[in-house]
Parts: structure tokens; sequence; C-alpha cells
């Protein structure tokens, strides 16, 4: 993030917090699970080009 941004606002309910935290997570989670995919999806094409090279 650029320095000459400025931060959003704190929530001040514990609630928000708590909203804001979990909402965080989900993301992390949705990003984590991206990222498995996509080194799936690479296993799965290096599979592909070895049984390419055999003819199968």
């Amino acid at each position: 993030m650029a320095d000459d941004q400025p931060l959003p606002p704190l929530p001040r309910d514990p609630l928000e917090h708590r909203q804001e935290a979990e909402r965080l997570l989900s993301y992390r989670a949705d990003l984590a699970v991206a990222h498995a995919l996509l080194a799936i999806a690479g296993e799965l094409a290096q599979i592909r080009r070895h049984l390419g090279k055999r003819g199968g």
C-alpha cells in the first residue's frame, strides 16, 4: 500500500471488529484454496506433458 493513502477507519463496535476479522479470514481462506487449485493444475499439466512424451 502506498504511504500517501489513508487507512480505512477502524470500527468502533466490537461486533464490527469481529465481522471485519471474519471477512478477512474468509478472504485469506479463499486465497489459500485458489493457491492449492493452481498447484494442482500445475501438477496435472506436468502429468499430461509426461504422458504426452510417452505417446499415451
